[in-house]
């Protein structure tokens, strides 16, 4: 007797069991679109205070010439640009688009315009993959754009800010992190193309 009541524990422990993973699995996915959610959300307000921030920018500096996009051909990208400085010795940096040191070169002008941006997929990831005659181009805020290619393309310590130094030529400079831990700058050079 002892034993038909066990193995009917077990039967009912195993009838119970695909109910017990059909509810854990349901959690898990509910637990995935709020962590979506969140990010979602966070991510616009964090998209909104930007917008809010530059338009107020402009209101402030006039309609003064600014990046708007940049578009890399050879990684099939459009990217926005945010406005970016340097504030307490830290890089201030848009986690979806890529920062334009506002105290650089305006695009198409002489000097350097100095362009950075995270090694994150939907920024500027994969972006080692940019050589010697490719192009890039930046879109301007009033709809003109400028075509730039690129001559130089090297990987250097975060120490040799010498790549922001001001030019006698019309130049683009992006960089992003690399190497181990993001011990390392990589950094595309690239020229105003006369079209």
């Amino acid at each position: 007797m002892a034993n038909s009541k066990s193995s009917s524990r077990k039967e009912q422990v195993k009838h119970n069991f695909p109910l017990l993973k059909l509810i854990l699995s349901l959690l898990f996915i509910l637990e995935g679109f709020a962590f979506l959610f969140l990010a979602t959300y966070k991510n616009f307000g964090s998209k909104y205070s930007i917008e809010a921030s530059s338009s107020a920018n402009v209101s402030v500096r006039g309609l003064e010439e600014k990046p708007l996009k940049i578009y890399i051909p050879k990684l099939e990208r459009v990217l926005y640009v945010s406005d970016g400085e340097v504030k307490d010795n830290r890089w201030v940096t848009s986690p979806t688009n890529v920062s334009y040191l506002t105290s650089s070169a305006v695009p198409g002008s002489v000097g350097n315009t100095v362009m950075y941006g995270h090694n994150t997929i939907g920024v500027l990831g994969g972006f080692w993959k940019v050589h010697e005659g490719d192009f890039i181009y930046v879109v301007m805020n009033d709809g003109q754009f400028y075509k730039y290619q690129v001559f130089e393309r090297k990987e250097i310590d975060p120490s040799q800010v010498d790549i922001l130094n001001q030019t006698v030529d019309s130049r683009l400079t992006i960089y992003t992190c690399s190497g181990f831990l993001d011990s390392a700058r990589f950094v595309v050079v690239s020229k105003l193309a006369i079209t």
